[in-house]
């Protein structure tokens, strides 16, 4: 990572922070002074530490992110380890070389074209794939990082004009920015992380923002199918370059490149190039790839992942609660947002208070319902589509 930044002009602006812009320059000898002899564990923050303490780990023996207790290394030949949430719950450490970091960041300049010119807004936390990757993209192609302290919509709207050429956002975001245009110099604005609501995209570009949306997750280093810009905006992605996809039997997606991870942290690498990711799509003749939603239990709500699982077995401890099921229902702002129907005598205000502070706020279901009984399928599992349709 440190050569990436030493091959770049040392006046070059690379980070933009609260009226502050470090240099490349500046941002080499920053990484430097943070340097270790060990892997480096970090809970990102949205601030200059932070970003410097990610490249000096991606510049040494490698980098946690947001570790679980008992996460010491960095194992397999792999240089950076990002926990996200599995499908039971249980964070599972993505393992990823800098082989896999550096085709990452390849196939998004030859997709979108951006480069040195190019600066790229960033509010969301770089525990996250989405927030990390652009740190490491933009340090790859030589181009700068517009970073704010979180995201707050006046705030990310100001920002979202010269210099700024290119935003990451997920669809709640974009709902709310749809209204506080007109933007202007931007050239990309990619939405991905979860389901877009219906309209979304058409108010987008009926707002003028050159909105793309795009495919990725933590295995992959982020996207790796995005609407090719100069396209007609709809609800489909192409390839990136270096990417293959094909569906599985069961509908689900799997992807082979360079950019895929070889494994999970604690287990050996994959022996199998393709990825078969929980996610469902189709391709179409030309290549295109649309998602149609979620193979497993996981909702994706505002960008976050959330396992019903955990969610269920806190609401069943509440006293008057007899069995209970979390599902995801489609919401025009977050995509997705939780929901949860139980039996008991409890009454739904008493188990929401007995679920919030349990459970991290995102998961927290936002719509309730007491019910005589739990729909099931006809071998006796809970079901979740039609639990979802009695709301």
């Amino acid at each position: 990572m440190i050569e990436w930044l030493r091959r770049v002009e040392p006046s070059r602006p690379f980070l933009r922070f609260e009226g502050r812009v470090w240099s490349y320059g500046e941002t080499v000898r920053e990484t430097e002074r943070r340097a270790a002899d060990d892997v480096v564990f970090v809970e990102p923050r949205l601030d200059p530490d932070s970003v410097f303490t990610i490249l000096a780990g991606l510049s040494g023996r490698g980098l946690i992110v947001a570790p679980p207790r008992g996460a010491f290394n960095v194992t397999s030949g792999s240089h950076l380890v990002v926990f996200t949430s599995g499908s039971t719950g249980e964070p599972k450490g993505v393992r990823l070389t800098m082989a896999n970091l550096e085709a990452a960041s390849v196939a998004s300049a030859r997709h979108l074209g951006h480069g040195a010119d190019d600066d790229w807004l960033l509010a969301m936390p770089p525990h996250h794939v989405g927030g990390l990757s652009i740190i490491v993209r933009q340090a790859f192609t030589g181009g700068a990082v517009t970073m704010l302290p979180g995201f707050d919509v006046e705030s990310f709207a100001r920002a979202m004009s010269d210099p700024v050429t290119m935003v990451s956002v997920v669809p709640t975001m974009l709902r709310r920015l749809i209204d506080r245009g007109p933007f202007t110099g931007l050239r990309a604005v990619l939405v991905g992380g979860g389901p877009i609501p219906d309209g979304l995209l058409e108010d987008a570009v009926a707002a003028g923002i050159p909105v793309l949306p795009t495919y990725g997750m933590t295995e992959t280093f982020g996207q790796v199918a995005t609407l090719r810009p100069g396209s007609p905006v709809e609800r489909k992605t192409h390839p990136l370059p270096g990417i293959e996809l094909r569906i599985e039997a069961d509908g689900r997606i799997a992807i082979r490149g360079a950019q895929v991870s070889p494994g999970y942290w604690g287990q050996p690498d994959r022996d199998d190039p393709w990825f078969v990711t929980n996610d469902l799509g189709v391709l179409d003749d030309d290549g295109s790839l649309r998602v149609l939603g979620r193979a497993d239990t996981v909702i994706v709500t505002g960008g976050e992942n959330v396992s019903p699982e955990p969610v269920e077995a806190v609401v069943a401890e509440c006293p008057g609660v007899e069995e209970a099921l979390v599902f995801g229902v489609p919401d025009d702002e977050w995509g997705q947002s939780v929901a949860c129907i139980y039996r008991g005598e409890a009454t739904p205000a008493t188990v929401a208070n007995w679920v919030a502070g349990r459970v991290d706020g995102h998961a927290v279901p936002k719509r309730w319902a007491r019910v005589e009984s739990i729909p099931r399928t006809a071998i006796g599992k809970p079901d979740r589509v039609a639990a979802a349709a009695l709301l």
